[in-house]
């Protein structure tokens, strides 16, 4: 009898060690399905500014950053082309902090900080902040495909009216370039990158462990013109979830550059990102991810108001960004 126990014993172990059968990665949400999720971003920019004429120093600038943004996600519809998501923003907290180092000093000297909590802060009076809050309990709509590209924004332009509202930029030469500046910030793109990290795109075919596609992305969107060309790897696969690493290439768009107000500004920048995605089965979309990104390289300050020559800056970007369902 112990024999008998002891073969079903191996019998068992052997089907939950091995492999799970392929799955098809497929946004499957149903209409009235709602979470709510929280992205982290943490960054750090370090910039070596040249002297700005005589009597100001050359010296190195440090920004870090982080800010949460906790949103709900709701489906709305689904048909034959996809399905259609409501993004809604429910919480946005943000710090950052600003120091410089002059050329010859081992000490920092503080700079401007921001703190901002839309939970706490009801009346905020800084520019950046106040589009925040404008945003909280507004958001806009997307169409994905079965395979997590998206299709189509919706109610962006709406959205962006609302904060543009909340701003009250004036209808003047200089307001139109802030109202430009937001849109780039806060624009489709932007929101298009934003998704990405929540909505990778599937490939054509079943994956097992072990499989892996390959996928570009512009980062345009995110305030650099770069793209990432990623590499997905089924680490883990069970019943419930889908384990994916990802190693990414970043490189500068060549030819493209970004303007700011009165100043265009082009990148010539590379580095890498690595990182981890659990994809919920069930529902097909990512639940948990955290992403790691470096880059080094030069921003080129191309054109400026009494801006005689080129100015090179050279810098260092550390971005971490983790996303959990709450």
């Amino acid at each position: 009898m112990y024999r008998y126990y002891l073969i079903a014993a191996f019998i068992f172990l052997a089907a939950q060690c091995s492999p799970a059968d392929p799955v098809e990665l497929r946004v499957s949400l149903k209409e009235g399905d709602k979470y709510v999720q929280k992205m982290t971003t943490e960054q750090k920019v370090v910039q070596s500014l040249p002297s700005m004429g005589p009597g100001v120093p050359s010296g190195k600038q440090t920004q870090t950053s982080t800010v949460i943004i906790t949103y709900t996600i709701e489906c709305t519809d689904v048909d034959e082309e996809g399905t259609t998501i409501k993004l809604t923003y429910d919480r946005i907290q943000a710090e950052k902090e600003q120091s410089m180092a002059t050329e010859g000093s081992n000490a920092e000297s503080p700079g401007r900080k921001t703190v901002y909590d839309s939970d706490k802060d009801e009346k905020p009076t800084d520019p950046e902040t106040i589009a925040y809050s404008v945003m909280i309990g507004n958001g806009f709509s997307v169409k994905l495909s079965p395979k997590a590209e998206v299709l189509d924004m919706l109610g962006v332009e709406e959205f962006l009216n609302r904060v543009y509202s909340g701003l009250n930029i004036p209808d003047t030469p200089q307001g139109q370039e802030v109202k430009k500046m937001l849109h780039e910030q806060f624009g489709a793109k932007t929101m298009k990158h934003m998704l990405s990290r929540s909505y990778l795109p599937y490939p054509e075919q079943k994956v097992a462990e072990g499989d892996t596609w390959n996928d570009a992305m512009d980062l345009g969107g995110a305030g650099f013109p770069l793209k990432v060309e990623n590499t997905y790897v089924v680490e883990d696969l069970d019943s419930s979830e889908a384990v994916l690493s990802t190693e990414g290439k970043i490189t500068s768009i060549e030819g493209q550059t970004m303007k700011i107000m009165t100043m265009e500004l082009g990148y010539d920048i590379s580095g890498k990102q690595t990182g981890e995605q659990v994809i919920d089965l069930e529902k097909g979309v990512v639940v948990r991810s955290e992403l790691k990104r470096t880059l080094e390289g030069e921003t080129k300050v191309l054109s400026m108001p009494q801006l005689s020559e080129e100015m090179v800056i050279p810098m260092q970007v550390e971005t971490t960004i983790t996303l959990e369902t709450l």
